[in-house]
């Protein structure tokens, strides 16, 4: 028996097309919560900035930056990951090498180090109803000596950052976009902290269902006692599905909650 629903954001829960969440998508998530599921998100943002449209489907769990940090709704601190100050300092040197957009995710805000306006997320994104996460500029680049960070957003040419880390034994990058990356301590990723909250809340891997569609996902749905790939999710992630919905934009959330059973 389900008994909790795990949702990527981007590309599952979010139509990156129409730059929304479907109404179709909200409506199914309101009725399953209503019926007792508990509700979370997975995500490679931060607790405090999933924006005003994810908010208002008033998750009951986060699992914020890729696994780091697992939150619940009211943004209380359940567990997270900080990274060393050695990690952390290699990719200061990194970037500051290779002239590279920098972000570092603390759990109380996005310090900027360097380069913003190579950053896509800061942008602003007028099309979006999420919008871009809070930040606070930095360029003492000194945070990190108060405090550790649990992740860090990075903006660099691709060739770089393969030569750089490929295979690195401590620190994962992430790839999400064309030349930016999500990076985390080697071997986290959203399982990790999906393990976490199970375990805290005494709820067993068969009464779980993850939803997503891409690589960063993969590890969750294996994890998951049901795995559920949107028609728009690359073909790992299908492979490995044991349900295949319709696509982000054509009512996928719906159609598979209502699959499962769950609405």
């Amino acid at each position: 028996m389900i008994k909790m629903l795990v949702f990527d954001v981007d590309g599952t829960l979010y139509d990156l097309n129409r730059h929304e969440i479907p109404r179709s998508c909200q409506e199914a998530i309101a009725k399953a919560k209503r019926s007792g599921l508990i509700f979370v998100i997975a995500t490679g943002r931060t607790h405090y900035g999933l924006g005003a449209a994810l908010n208002a489907l008033e998750p009951d769990y986060i699992l914020a930056v890729n696994g780091a940090v697992v939150a619940d709704g009211q943004g209380r601190i359940l567990a997270h990951h900080d990274l060393s100050l050695a990690q952390v300092e290699r990719v200061n040197a990194f970037c500051r090498s290779h002239q590279a957009g920098l972000a570092w995710k603390f759990l109380d805000h996005c310090y900027i180090y360097q380069y913003p306006e190579k950053i896509d997320w800061l942008q602003p994104q007028k099309e979006s109803d999420i919008g871009p996460e809070p930040f606070i500029d930095c360029p003492a680049q000194d945070r990190h000596q108060t405090v550790l960070p649990q992740s860090a957003s990075v903006h660099a040419d691709p060739e770089k950052v393969e030569e750089v880390f490929h295979d690195d034994p401590e620190l994962a990058f992430l790839r999400y976009s064309a030349d930016g990356y999500d990076v985390v301590a080697r071997g986290m990723n959203k399982a990790v902290g999906l393990q976490e909250l199970i375990d805290q809340l005494g709820i067993a891997r068969g009464e779980v269902a993850a939803f997503g569609d891409n690589y960063n996902d993969v590890e969750m749905l294996k994890l998951a006692g049901t795995a559920v790939a949107m028609g728009n999710a690359v073909d790992e992630v299908k492979a490995l599905a044991d349900y295949v919905t319709t696509s982000s934009d054509q009512d996928g959330i719906a159609h598979a909650l209502a699959h499962l059973g769950c609405i």
